[in-house]
């Protein structure tokens, strides 16, 4: 077991070259394969249906000046994950083996495309640049509360996430689920830390004694070090200041919302850990 199947996505707005980096990095490192994930809108068809909605149609040079700015974009996720791939040692498109990098097609639809692209991926990978912009922000909303993937979301180096990690320890369903999908790149670990805030544990339905969650860890032979008890009473602030006091490079954590029509609602702890601009890469799961 492990990663074999790591799905970064691409919205061609930037950020999309710091998810081809963490994916091919993780591709090399587990000798996987990453699939990059064009999810731009396609705005040639969406304007096609706006306008024969308003009954107005639009000139063939319009449609294809729209074509054409999309095709550009596809070239620039292409160039980015070909460069990711070369720059972690990894092979690029198609073909036999592990450790390679290759851009899927696009579809008509980039819900319709997340939903059957991303329901086999050991791990989804979104740049945190661009993560808490619409429709991204959307997205992630759809992988983490809709199809229960679990998320890295790439911040700074990916070569951090070999070094310390801090797992934000509750005891809820949702930090289990995400120890187990980050037992991989825990492996890999140079020190794994357990925090806890007081102020946000839940004793009465969860179990968040640490002990258990370190055996765990020791049977899948992982070793977890000291338990970090944070403090504040901002839960999100409090664990994301106990991980940056161990350098770590990945912060596990399970992820708290719900979603509505056109707008996912992260809860409070979640939204913070996705808004802070610096601090270490973010493996969510809900």
């Amino acid at each position: 077991m492990g990663l074999k199947l790591i799905v970064a996505l691409a919205s061609g707005s930037g950020g999309h070259e710091r998810a081809a980096a963490f994916a091919a990095r993780l591709a090399v490192q587990h000798e996987a394969r990453a699939e990059i994930l064009p999810t731009y809108a396609n705005a040639a068809a969406d304007m096609i249906g706006l306008g024969a909605a308003l009954g107005v149609s639009l000139s063939q040079t319009s449609i294809d000046d729209l074509l054409a700015a999309e095709s550009e974009v596809l070239r620039h996720i292409e160039r980015d994950a070909r460069a990711a791939a070369d720059e972690a040692g990894g092979g690029f498109g198609t073909g036999e083996g592990v450790s390679r990098v290759a851009v899927l097609g696009r579809s008509p639809g980039p819900v319709l495309s997340l939903c059957r692209q991303t329901a086999l991926a050991d791990l989804v990978v979104v740049a945190h640049d661009n993560a808490g912009a619409s429709p991204m922000r959307r997205h992630l909303g759809e992988l983490l509360l809709g199809y229960g993937a679990p998320v890295l979301v790439g911040r700074g180096d990916p070569d951090g996430l070999t070094g310390a990690a801090v797992i934000a320890w509750d005891g809820s369903p949702q930090a289990g689920r995400a120890v187990r999908a980050a037992l991989p790149l825990l492996a890999k670990a140079s020190a794994v830390h357990i925090a806890q805030c007081v102020s946000g544990l839940d004793v009465q339905g969860c179990d968040p004694d640490p002990d258990r969650l370190q055996t765990y860890l020791k049977l899948h032979g992982v070793k977890a070090g000291d338990v970090i008890q944070a403090e504040g009473a901002d839960e999100g602030v409090a664990l994301l200041a106990a991980a940056q006091s161990r350098q770590a490079g990945l912060f596990v954590a399970g992820a708290w919302g719900r979603s509505r029509v056109q707008e996912t609602i992260f809860g409070g702890a979640t939204r913070t850990f996705l808004q802070e601009k610096d601090g270490p890469s973010l493996l969510l799961m809900h």
